[in-house]
């Protein structure tokens, strides 16, 4: 569960994407945002990934759609994005301390983040369907 789902402020989280640049959820205010946690090896994590592309191509300019790997190597995460034809953002958390900001016990953890940059919602571990996701984000679409 995450720290504050149910309307606290998101930490302030900086992250490297997949080529090294870096990414703040603070540059995304203004946009509603999906903040996946995940890992190659969790089989829930993989299984919710065409979800997160479909809505990132569904609601582009819309929904910001972020996925954040926690303590892999990024060669092995490339790999896997490029695998899975994933367009939306991959970042790291080499050492956990975005999951560890956000309150992420288990994987996949999905958060939402208002456009306001407060924690607006989560989707519970291995429960993410396509119905149930856009039901969550129509409050913000």
């Amino acid at each position: 569960m995450a720290a504050s789902p149910g309307g606290g402020p998101a930490p302030s989280l900086r992250f490297e994407d997949l080529d090294g640049r870096l990414v703040t959820l603070e540059s995304m205010r203004g946009h509603p945002v999906l903040l996946h946690f995940w890992a190659t090896w969790c089989p829930h994590c993989r299984n919710e990934m065409p979800l997160l592309e479909e809505a990132s191509r569904e609601h582009q300019g819309k929904l910001i759609v972020l996925g954040v790997n926690l303590a892999e190597k990024r060669r092995k995460v490339a790999a896997y994005a490029a695998e899975a034809g994933l367009t939306f953002p991959i970042l790291l958390d080499p050492r956990g301390k975005a999951a560890a900001a956000c309150g992420v016990l288990a994987l996949p953890t999905t958060l939402i983040v208002d456009p306001e940059g407060r924690f607006a919602g989560q989707i519970p571990m291995g429960s993410m369907t396509r119905e149930g996701l856009q039901e969550k984000l129509k409050p913000f679409l």
